[in-house]
């Protein structure tokens, strides 16, 4: 007996040698992994048939880069998956508040799917439209807002499901949204204050004339970063969650070993919660920001 539980501790001890020294490797080889996969990527005709094996570079790559989709009508048209993904969020938002919108103007308090999409109308309207803008303005972008809170988060949702691509972590579709925000501030601007009052309001009264050229241009520069931190922020964000389940589930493909899975699956899974709540406040953080921009300009004063 006594001899056994020796042995069995001797076992141990080695196991947690060479687990310990598979901890130690694990940066160095995802390093290694990361510098060599873009050259065997690019290797063409390697092996039988030009077949080469993937690596978790390549894996990386072709989660988040927005390929055309391979079908000879779809590739015709130049659809790529960010199109693909944008076309069914529509679709399935168009669907889910025709079934809400069903027993409208029935007179019954709203029920299940209508209640809890009413609920988030109505926090869009009170807590971010009406708290930027005013009742008046608040009122007339609400439809815009909640356009961009559901539709962003229907993107990033749908890029949670296995095998899909999440349309928000394109710069494309981030900066055409954030084009949007920036066409609406311009305009406002130019309806609430006119165009002589909105090109006074880029220099505060008071500013000796000689600085006045200098703050225009300050002012018209940061109009445009304002949408091209919007677009960034999105891109960013939904960009780097993805990275990192990636590249937790791919330390076991890495190493070749379930030794590394106990460690790597469960960080897999808390990543993966943690960006399901990212997708909604990355809705909630460019729809606020939109919604503050545009009431900047409307109410110039504040």
């Amino acid at each position: 007996m006594t001899l056994a539980r020796g042995t069995r501790s001797q076992m141990t001890r080695s196991a947690q040698r060479k687990i310990s020294g598979l901890s130690r490797l694990l940066p160095m080889a995802l390093l290694t992994s990361l510098a060599l996969g873009a050259a065997e990527h690019a290797e063409e005709g390697h092996g039988a048939g030009g077949e080469h094996e993937q690596t978790l570079s390549s894996v990386l790559m072709h989660h988040i880069s927005n390929s055309q989709i391979d079908h000879p009508l779809l590739s015709e048209w130049g659809v790529s998956k960010a199109v693909v993904m944008m076309a069914i969020a529509a679709v399935g938002l168009i669907v889910m508040f025709l079934m809400a919108m069903r027993g409208f103007g029935s007179g019954a308090a709203p029920k299940g799917l209508a209640n809890a999409l009413e609920a988030i109308v109505l926090y869009i309207r009170d807590e971010i439209a009406y708290n930027a803008m005013g009742k008046k303005y608040g009122r007339m972008f609400t439809p815009f807002l909640c356009t961009l809170f559901f539709f962003i988060l229907a993107c990033n949702l749908l890029g949670m499901v296995p095998g899909s691509y999440t349309a928000t972590s394109n710069l494309n579709v981030t900066g055409a949204l954030a084009a949007m925000t920036l066409v609406l501030i311009v305009v406002s601007g130019v309806i609430v204050q006119g165009p002589i009052g909105y090109i006074k309001h880029m220099v505060p009264a008071g500013t000796p004339m000689a600085l006045a050229p200098l703050l225009i241009v300050i002012e018209v520069l940061s109009l445009f970063v304002k949408p091209v931190a919007l677009m960034i922020r999105l891109g960013a964000n939904m960009t780097a969650g993805h990275i990192v389940i990636i590249v937790m589930l791919g330390f076991i493909f890495v190493f070749k070993s379930l030794l590394v899975a106990p460690l790597a699956i469960p960080l897999a899974v808390a990543i993966t919660v943690l960006e399901i709540i990212v997708a909604f406040i990355q809705a909630y953080v460019f729809t606020l920001l939109s919604s503050l921009f545009i009431g900047m300009v409307i109410h110039s004063s504040h």
